[in-house]
């Protein structure tokens, strides 16, 4: 994938800012990131979302953070092992305001951690 060169970070910038993050999506499927063991690939909890409505919303957000986080961690992303466990997620969400600003900062982080190490050329060793 021509697109994991350190020459093409701008493209994954304006990605990221006219895709309001779901860029990381397409990130993670081209860093081999998805698991065929995973909640998110059993169709049935998506049925069962989609249904109930609000839990889809829910559940597509966490997606999207999964999906940020794994592949931040392909990239090499410092910090890994907080961003990675997902207790930390839930405790941010859970404390107001000190964790919902701490959430954004560090969804923010990876966002922008993630577009660094792609101009450093860390995405280069997964080119086919």
């Amino acid at each position: 994938m021509n697109i994991l060169k350190k020459e093409n970070w701008w493209i994954w910038l304006l990605l990221l800012l006219l895709s309001s993050g779901s860029n990381t999506v397409v990130l993670a499927a081209i860093l081999d990131s998805f698991d065929k063991k995973a909640w998110y690939s059993k169709w049935y909890y998506w049925v069962i979302g989609l249904v109930l409505l609000i839990p889809f919303a829910v559940m597509v957000y966490v997606f999207y953070i999964e999906m940020t986080c794994k592949a931040a961690a392909k990239l090499e992303v410092k910090g890994k092992e907080y961003y990675l466990s997902p207790y930390i997620w839930i405790i941010m969400i859970i404390i107001p305001y000190i964790g919902w600003f701490a959430f954004l900062a560090l969804y923010l982080y990876l966002n922008i951690a993630i577009l660094v190490n792609l101009k450093n050329g860390k995405g280069e060793k997964y080119i086919k």
